[in-house]
């Protein structure tokens, strides 16, 4: 007996578009992997869904920039955004545990209640995040609405200089 299994989205944990940051994150993938991966679902006829996380530590402009030019190489039907957070007993939280500050008292905290000192502030990921939306949505739209890209382009480059305008500011 055969059972026919339907597959609509998988969702890949890529969380960044920067091999520096994934050799950091010892994700034990490479970036080539991740589009393989991406472009096999879709080959196949199954969405991709994708995670991407910003503010890992030791993150520069230059893996937000190899992020945004990832994403629209591989271009998944879906892709949410975070900003780093530590979770307790893990190698990330170890390697920053003497940096996080609980913006919240302990009892009502959960591990995305920590601040990072030191790092970028949320307004900078903020920007970020509008630039890649942008800069995808620029990339998609090209082939069929040109002026709708031109729009997008001009949106995703205010971003980063706002992205680089907020670079002084600081979570923690």
């Amino acid at each position: 007996m055969r059972i026919a299994v339907s597959v609509k989205r998988i969702w890949i944990g890529a969380e960044s578009g920067s091999q520096r940051i994934l050799d950091g994150m010892q994700r034990g993938v490479t970036v080539e992997q991740v589009e393989w991966a991406t472009k096999a679902a879709q080959r196949h006829g199954i969405q991709v869904g994708m995670f991407l996380m910003w503010g890992y530590d030791g993150e520069e402009l230059e893996d937000i920039e190899a992020t945004v030019e990832q994403l629209k190489k591989w271009n998944p039907d879906v892709f949410l955004t975070t900003v780093a957070y530590p979770i307790k007993n893990t190698p990330y939280f170890n390697k920053i545990e003497g940096q996080a500050v609980l913006t919240k008292e302990w009892r009502d905290a959960s591990d995305r209640d920590f601040a990072i000192r030191g790092r970028h502030s949320r307004a900078y990921y903020k920007h970020a995040d509008s630039w890649l939306r942008n800069e995808v949505a620029a990339f998609r739209s090209e082939p069929d609405d040109p002026m709708q890209a031109a729009l997008h382009r001009a949106q995703a480059s205010q971003a980063r200089q706002s992205l680089l305008a907020a670079a002084h500011e600081v979570e923690a």
